[in-house]
């Protein structure tokens, strides 16, 4: 509820502060053209509601800054983090004025201001306040594409959409900043014109010293409220974390992912474990900064798990998605008071991509899949009579070819072993299907093959000669590897069985052998193979297969 009432108020205020930044972009125009578009941009909040709207999401947001900033039982933070949370508080104490000469003389003393009256106020009467308008906008602007960016990227669509994002993040202030720039220098001109500046002047009726004290009044109010806010909610987190640490009697326990690494902390009851790591610079994975968003902060639980209070709502919705083992939590979201040990399951610098894996679980599943290898024949012959950069370029074309097949047909293409080619099929979808798309797969594969042949007739002496095996059956199925070597695999006998298939394919003199059981789950018909039963090195039964000549 917190997190939906923060990004509410945040979008009502973005839609707020984007319609004065359209607004100022009008100055490149004229000062008519932007007084035109208060209606537009201002009018609507000056209604009853529309008032009542943006003064509730005004007071929401602040509030919950702030209680974000009490709850945070650690100030070690990201940098973005930081800067998020200094720009926030920033915001009033730079615009206080601005919002007071506005809004202020509007509701207090019936001040209708135009663009004319506020940029000679800004550009000739006190051009110090000009400046601090510009670096607040600047503020503003920042601190809501932090804060839009740091949500927008935990959503899978949002990359193919980021260049876009950051094109409209990147024009909308600088049309606000020539509109005003082009604005106040229009309006510094035309004050060279005494007559016009007592113009100006004769709308306002009343005096200036009074409408000043009113906004140097209330400025300093404003900002020392402000800061007093944020010196006591600091004051009271490093209290309540001295008395904290005093009183803990119980262990944390951290397991790297390094065997060899371990480390013990004082338990501290009521805060995060994400929180415990942080206050002892442990680097630990965490995009969304501890909000419960992204997984990437999820811990292996090794002891403890009796005495840990069971996931919230939120965070059992976060571990529902991925599908997490019952001895995995959020580090996040986890207050534990007793004794804990725990691991971490993702690197620190894994990022976002990370909490929306390609398989519903990063921790490994056993899963019924179909699996296929493929190996180039008498490749080690082959590439004995060729220049180093003749054999990266055929295999680069061969790999691009076989990946592709395998792709068109619905599988995930594992890996590249040498000349070989790992593949599962099924992941996502029922084994029957995964099945008859591994067999397809076998077809394409074929297919492409002879293609890649007749395309590079003029560079092979003969043509290539491939062996593929395909095998059915239960895998444990998961992200596994260290940092960036890390990917979706399967283990298991499965994987073992499909390699010793396509091993077989030289004795049988054939260019593609699938186990029965494969077909049998596809529904296919498998035209000129021939059913024979062969014996697989590792297993003691005897497995049932159909060979397929090229």
């Amino acid at each position: 509820m917190i997190n939906n009432l923060r990004l509410i108020s945040g979008l009502i205020l973005f839609v707020f502060v984007l319609g004065h930044f359209a607004n100022h972009a009008l100055g490149i125009v004229s000062l008519k053209a932007m007084d035109n578009a208060l209606s537009y941009s201002i009018a609507p909040w000056r209604t009853l509601p529309g008032a009542i709207l943006l003064l509730v999401a005004l007071i929401t947001h602040a509030i919950l800054a702030s209680w974000s900033l009490y709850q945070r039982r650690s100030h070690r933070m990201k940098p973005w983090e930081y800067l998020q949370i200094i720009l926030g508080f920033l915001i009033p104490i730079i615009l206080a004025a601005h919002v007071l000469s506005t809004r202020g003389l509007y509701e207090v003393f019936d001040i209708e201001e135009t663009y004319a009256f506020q940029l000679y106020a800004l550009w000739v009467s006190s051009p110090y306040y000009g400046i601090l308008l510009a670096v607040g906008l600047v503020t503003v602007w920042t601190h809501a594409c932090i804060g839009w960016h740091h949500w927008l990227r935990l959503k899978p669509w949002y990359q193919s959409v980021q260049t876009l994002t950051f094109a409209f993040a990147i024009l909308i202030p600088t049309l606000a900043a020539a509109g005003y720039v082009s604005a106040g220098l229009r309006v510094a001109r035309l004050s060279e014109d005494p007559s016009w500046v007592q113009r100006l002047g004769r709308r306002i009726d009343v005096d200036r010293e009074t409408l000043l004290n009113f906004i140097y009044k209330y400025e300093i109010a404003t900002q020392l409220t402000v800061v007093s806010v944020v010196v006591l909610i600091i004051g009271i987190n490093v209290l309540r974390h001295v008395i904290t640490r005093r009183n803990s009697k119980e262990k944390l326990t951290y397991r790297s992912l390094n065997l060899n690494d371990s480390r013990q902390f004082n338990l501290m009851p009521g805060i995060s474990v994400l929180d415990h790591l942080r206050s002892a610079n442990v680097p630990h994975a965490s995009v969304c900064g501890g909000k419960g968003r992204c997984s990437t902060c999820r811990i292996r639980i090794n002891a403890g798990l009796d005495h840990l209070p069971p996931p919230s709502v939120e965070e059992s919705k976060v571990l529902a998605r991925i599908t997490a083992a019952p001895n995995v939590r959020l580090a996040c979201q986890l207050r534990p008071k007793k004794g804990l040990d725990v691991t971490p399951i993702l690197s620190p610098g894994d990022g976002v991509s990370a909490g929306y894996a390609a398989h519903p679980s990063d921790d490994g599943v056993e899963q019924e899949i179909a699996v296929l290898f493929a190996d180039i024949r008498a490749f080690t012959k082959l590439s004995e009579s060729k220049f180093p950069y003749d054999v990266s370029f055929l295999l680069n074309r061969y790999f691009a070819a076989m990946g592709e097949a395998i792709e068109q047909s619905g599988g995930h293409l594992d890996k590249f072993i040498g000349d070989g080619v790992m593949a599962l099929f099924g992941l996502n979808k029922p084994i029957e299907q995964g099945c008859a798309d591994a067999i397809r797969a076998t077809q394409k594969m074929a297919q492409k093959l002879k293609e890649l042949n007749e395309a590079l007739a003029g560079d092979l002496d003969e043509p290539l000669h491939i062996g593929i095996g395909v095998h059915t059956g239960t895998a444990i199925v998961g992200k596994m590897g260290y940092k960036r070597t890390s990917s979706l695999t399967a283990i298991g006998d499965v994987v073992n069985t499909a390699s010793r298939l396509e091993s077989a394919t030289k004795e049988l003199g054939v260019q593609t052998v699938i186990s029965k059981k494969t077909v049998l789950y596809s529904s296919l018909t498998l035209d000129h193979a021939e059913e024979q039963e062969i014996s697989v090195r590792g297993r003691k039964q005897p497995i049932i297969v159909y060979a397929i000549s090229a």
